[in-house]
């Protein structure tokens, strides 16, 4: 009987597979690693036990961390984008149909335990009473003889509008998986998708955040579509709009100082008229579409932003971004973005902090933005803390407000500085509780009056990660 030998090369090969993997899981620092190439932060090493070896989780968690921790992995990714695009000549059209058919059929199943732990809100702050002068007991004396002039009628103060209640809503009237859907005269056609105890978690982390705030302080929350998910409405005949489960199931199940609204039918109007509120070549929103969603969202919290030319704006053209980057195409090279540059109307100075009291001072437009990555001229790449405060504005208290986000919040600094004299700024990829404290600690440092919470679809939809994060934030 002829036995089978391995090959000395195979056995060789398998030998290193075995050692690199060893390597990963023992020898590599666990920290959190971002991917840029991926816009998203690789798995971390799972923490070995007994519940987690016999339930399957350790066995996952592993299979996630070597996958994404392979040496040269991120090499390869690029390799692989560029040799599909040799000798490309796709169109943006192009594109965006491979894009639809890829969001239609996506299926979000990352399964989690839907009774896993949630932050668990804390009190709402109360306003601190002000201390009322005492009345005069004595009044002075006025001789009969003289005439007396009438007391002026005092202007009664104006009572308060009470906050709106949301009415009592049950459940299990929503269906398990709620969607966004693109409507036309053909039909529709599904965005994206969430299951519905995913959506419960998102507005217990609202609801945490919210009852940080004063007694008038609100939240707003909106989730940005991927701008190839918005450009598959202009591929249709008839484009009609979207239409969106998401966001008024979140808005029904949370507090009433919570408002949550979705952008894509924000923006579906302007997108329809040609209005230029997506790049083609990146994946983010315009400074101009970010605009007209900051405005929505401030309405909530009473303030005004004035016109949008009203900003200093410098131009930057030829703009070639992240969709081009990963996947770059003759058609997309010819016909290049135009990427807006916008600064407050007034004097800032920008901090990103490194702990509660070390900071460093960066500059509001990083002119030395990474070529492959220039949206991020809007303060740099995304990072822990960031504080926006203006320096023609003297003394306490000032009006500040926190905007919770990742990459697509950078555009918005111009807008939230606008408004406010002082805003805080932070992506839960990058902020640690060990390192610059507790959010609950900075809501009350800095006298928070609003937030503002601004994530990406992949982020806001798909990544348990990212839900984790904020929440081990408190």
């Amino acid at each position: 009987m002829r036995k089978y030998v391995l090959p000395a090369a195979a056995l060789l090969a398998l030998l290193l597979l075995l050692a690199v993997g060893l390597y990963e899981l023992i020898l590599v620092p666990n920290g959190q690693a971002f991917s840029e190439t991926e816009n998203r932060m690789l798995a971390e090493r799972p923490a070995p036990g007994v519940s987690s070896y016999f339930n399957g989780s350790f066995a996952d968690g592993l299979e996630r961390f070597l996958s994404d921790r392979f040496p040269v992995r991120a090499g390869i990714i690029r390799a692989t984008q560029n040799l599909r695009q040799v000798g490309s000549i796709a169109s943006w059209e192009d594109y965006v149909k491979v894009a639809e058919n890829n969001v239609a059929d996506m299926q979000y199943h990352e399964e989690i335990p839907e009774d896993a732990a949630i932050v668990t809100p804390r009190p709402t702050r109360t306003p601190v009473p002000t201390d009322t002068p005492a009345p005069e007991t004595a009044s002075p004396t006025v001789d009969a003889a003289e005439p007396q002039t009438p007391e002026p009628t005092p202007t009664p103060e104006p009572t308060p509008t009470p906050r709106p209640t949301k009415p009592p809503v049950d459940i299990s009237d929503y269906p398990s998986e709620l969607k966004c859907k693109l409507v036309c005269g053909e039909g529709t056609s599904v965005i994206y998708k969430a299951e519905r105890y995913r959506l419960q978690k998102i507005a217990a982390l609202l609801d945490a955040y919210a009852s940080l705030l004063p007694e008038d302080g609100v939240l707003t929350y909106t989730i940005v579509p991927f701008s190839a998910r918005a450009y598959q409405l202009l591929t249709y005949r008839d484009p009609q709009g979207f239409t969106s489960e998401i966001e008024p199931f979140i808005h029904a199940i949370t507090a009433d100082n919570v408002t949550a609204f979705c952008t894509l039918q924000l923006l579906q109007e302007p997108l329809i008229r040609g209005e230029y509120v997506f790049f083609r070549s990146d994946m983010h929103w315009t400074p101009y579409g970010a605009y007209l969603t900051v405005s929505r969202m401030m309405e909530e919290a009473g303030e005004a932003l004035p016109p949008y030319d009203a900003f200093p704006k410098e131009q930057e053209y030829p703009f070639l971004g992240t969709i081009y980057r990963d996947s770059p195409t003759n058609q997309m090279k010819n016909n290049p973005d135009t990427l807006d540059i916008l600064t407050p109307t007034h004097p800032v100075r920008v901090q990103r902090f490194e702990a509660p009291d070390t900071w460093k001072e960066i500059p509001f437009i990083n002119r030395d933005a990474n070529d492959r990555d220039r949206y991020t001229v809007y303060l740099g790449v995304p990072g822990n803390l960031t504080l926006i405060e203006r320096t023609d504005v003297e003394g306490e208290p000032k009006k500040t407000c926190l905007v919770v986000t990742d990459s697509y919040g950078l555009c918005t600094a111009p807008f939230f500085a606008e408004a406010y004299d002082r805003v805080l700024l932070y992506d839960p990829r990058f902020y640690t509780k060990e390192q610059l404290g507790s959010v609950s600690d900075l809501v009350e440092k800095y006298d928070v009056a609003d937030i503002y919470v601004i994530v990406g679809d992949s982020h806001a939809l798909r990544s348990d990660d990212y839900l984790s994060y904020c929440n081990n934030q408190f």
